[in-house]
């Protein structure tokens, strides 16, 4: 800022516009294109509306970029409705070809609000976009489910997994019309809007069949976990017992497509080390995570204090 307090320079930052999609509901949608359409045009359209002038660089940043977050809840939900266990074979396979195909109609829809308006991202002639490299890794191989039961559940859901063919295509309509946004994707944690949809938050594991939240003047209020019955209680493992490896083996799948951050919690038992803790940080590391969220501890002098099963001190 200069002496008079105006503005030398304004930073190009950028608003948080983000919005998260119901893995289930998606899953269940008669038309999945038109649903992650629908949605990159929504959180467009708030980005296209928010004209922060007391933050000119918010503003200028939020201009020029048109960025948005497309995020996801309920996977934990969806794979234990699904009789499939969170970090499986399985269930890897699945979060693979979810974010995969999310990300083909994601970009689509950007390109054709790039087509119906005129406009590009700033800057995109020297991203990896306008050159093509963006594309190479789906273009370099066939990506299709590696498990029956995934290829089963996105058939059966009436979901086409986009093709080598889709992807040059897709490609070659990028380079020539460009993308309106210049980040499509990310993962909040989803902390509270997931109680409100019954889903369990973000990508993670449930940290508990039935969780306990303090919510104002209401007192306790009880979530179990969604789509929980006494016959498939196996597939709610809750993170503690999971353990780190298949969270970051989960993150990792979806790390592969998702172009921004990803809210990545850890859970350990009081008991561990600080050598376990640094084993999985290198491990996340290892397996391409961008950024690791939060580190959360049971504390088992706690255990018995609550309903049996639930761990209100980690929420």
């Amino acid at each position: 800022m200069t002496e008079n307090l105006d503005y030398a320079q304004t930073g190009k930052d950028i608003s948080c516009n983000l919005g998260s999609l119901n893995i289930a509901h998606t899953m269940d949608s008669p038309d999945f294109g038109r649903t992650i359409d629908t949605a990159i045009r929504g959180l467009t359209a708030v980005s296209d509306m928010s004209h922060i002038r007391s933050v000119p660089s918010v503003e200028a940043g939020n201009a020029a970029s048109h960025a948005i977050g497309l995020g996801q809840m309920n996977l934990h939900g969806y794979l234990a409705r699904e009789g499939i266990a969170y970090g499986s074979a399985e269930g890897l396979d699945f979060t693979n070809m979810y974010f995969y195909t999310i990300t083909w109609h994601a970009l689509r829809a950007s390109n054709a609000l790039a087509r119906e308006r005129q406009q590009r991202f700033a800057g995109f002639e020297q991203s990896r976009y306008a050159s093509g490299e963006y594309f190479q890794q789906y273009l370099e191989q066939t990506w299709e489910p590696k498990t029956e039961k995934v290829r089963a559940l996105f058939a059966g859901a009436g979901i086409a997994i986009p093709t080598r063919e889709q992807w040059q295509q897709l490609s070659d309509d990028v380079r020539e019309y460009g993308l309106y946004n210049q980040n499509l994707q990310a993962i909040p944690p989803t902390g509270s809007i997931s109680y409100i949809n019954h889903a369990t938050s973000s990508i993670h594991p449930i940290v508990s069949r039935i969780e306990i939240r303090k919510e104002g003047k209401t007192g306790r209020v009880y979530y179990p976990a969604p789509f929980m019955t006494n016959d498939n209680l196996e597939f709610y493992q809750d993170a503690y017992d999971i353990g780190p490896e298949k969270i970051i083996d989960t993150y990792a799948e979806a790390t592969r497509h998702v172009d921004q951050g990803l809210s990545l919690t850890l859970f350990f038992r009081d008991t561990a080390t600080t050598r376990d803790i640094n084993k999985a940080q290198i491990y996340a590391w290892k397996k391409g995570i961008k950024t690791l969220y939060y580190i959360r501890l049971r504390q088992l002098a706690l255990e018995g204090t609550e309903v049996q099963g639930c761990v209100s001190c980690a929420l």
